[in-house]
This record gives C-alpha cells, structure tokens and sequence, in this order.
C-alpha cells in the first residue's frame, strides 16, 4: 500500500479516451487508496464545474489531447471554487500559448497541481504517487514542459546545462524531496539520483558565487526563481519537506 486507508484521496476523472476510461477504473484503486468518484468524457464549458461541485472531490484529473482558453477558463472557475482541491492535467499536444494559459492557471490558486505529457507516465504506481503529492499541495511540472517554460526566460547559466533528467530531479529537489524519496518517485536507484545531483553541483560550482553556499538550496532557489511565480512560492519550499509520497 502506498498510503495509510485513512488517508483515501476522492478522485474525479475527466479523460476524452474511453480505453483510458476503463483504465482508470480497474487499475488506480488496486495501486493506492484512491477513490474514484467519478469517470467522465465532457470537458465541455460549465460541465466540470457542476460535476466537482456535486462530488467535491480532493483532486480532478483532466486528460485531453490539447488544451484551449474554454479549458483553462473552466479550470480557473473551479480552482477558485474549491482552493484546497488538487488538479492533475494530462496532455498529448503543446504549443507556446497552451504554456501561458497554464501559467496563468496555477496563479490563480494555492492548491496542489500537476503537469505532464500523457506520454511521460508509463508506470500506473508513477500517475499514483502524482496523484497523491497533489493531493498534499505540491507542484509538479514535467520535465519536457519545465525545459519549454525556460525558453526566452532570462534564468541562470546553471539551469541552461541541466539535462532532462537533472531538471527533473532538480524539480522534486526544490519540493523538500530527500535523495530517497527522488529515487522513489522517479523509479531509479538511489546512486543514479546522487550521480546526477554530484554533476548539478559541479555544473553550480564554476559560478565563483556559489563556492562557499549550500548547493542543494542554491540549486533549488534558482530553480524556483527560473519558474517565476508558478513555482516560487516561499510557504511551497519552506513546508514541503514535511510532505513525502
């Protein structure tokens, strides 16, 4: 079990692919204790808010092929309607404007919220433990989409030669994760996180300023100021430690 049974999350699911659909059903229950509310296809504006009011559920997953302002306007109502309610959203398709809608998405609420392509997670035990850090207000944002976020941005030297798997472990870093619970999530063995985090420092260490700082929060406070206000938000770095999957 991943979690205690008095800690069930209420799931509700909006997923536009019916395979996906029957998926969920059979599969997320038997991996964790999650309950699922409420399987459905229609993102349709006005529909997902009355359904999140009837069934108020802890998070709402939304998979669609490709966000559009009617989406991201829907969501907007219901974050601001239920501020402690965690979102997971699954997408197959981005562009430019779609990263700027989801920017302007997460400012309007303090709650949990994730973001990943649909391709990214291909582990059921993966989309689980997503579900449940949303669940307990973490901020989590895929690799791929947080690489796209910083193209055009003004951030550091030290971010610009991270690789995909270094943003990712440097993301979940500045979320209080321990080298541990990084290894966990991520399904990789534990010398494989601290080989990546050894080459981050060295990468943060050819900057004079950062010789005689701790590196692990110096590389988690730029990553945090990277992502602007998305992500830099002092009360998520100063608490997350305390929360673990």
């Amino acid at each position: 079990m991943m979690q205690a049974k008095s800690e069930t999350i209420r799931l509700q699911i909006v997923e536009e692919q019916e395979i996906y659909r029957e998926m969920y059903q059979c599969v997320l229950p038997a991996h964790a204790n999650i309950e699922i509310l409420r399987i459905s296809a229609n993102s349709d504006k006005g529909v997902m808010s009355k359904s999140v009011a009837e069934v108020n559920p802890d998070v709402l997953l939304l998979s669609v092929r490709k966000l559009d302002i009617n989406i991201i306007e829907e969501l907007e109502r219901i974050r601001n309607a239920n501020p402690r309610m965690g979102i997971v959203i699954l997408i197959v398709f981005y562009s430019s404007q779609d990263i700027e809608l989801l920017r302007r998405l997460a400012l309007c609420g303090e709650s949990g919220m994730a973001l990943f392509l649909k391709q990214s997670l291909d582990k059921v035990e993966q989309l689980c433990r997503t579900i449940i850090a949303v669940s307990q207000g973490q901020v989590i944002l895929d690799p791929p989409l947080a690489t796209f976020m910083f193209a055009g941005k003004t951030e550091s030297p030290f971010l610009k030669q991270l690789t995909t798997r270094e943003l990712e472990i440097l993301s979940l870093l500045s979320q209080g994760y321990t080298n541990s619970a990084i290894a966990d999530t991520l399904f990789i063995d534990i010398k494989t996180v601290e080989h990546h985090l050894n080459s981050m420092y060295s990468k943060l260490k050819t900057d004079p300023d950062y010789n005689f700082k701790h590196l692990r929060v110096s590389a988690a406070r730029l990553y945090l100021e990277s992502m602007g206000t998305l992500f830099h938000k002092e009360q998520t770095l100063a608490h997350a430690g305390a929360r673990r999957i």
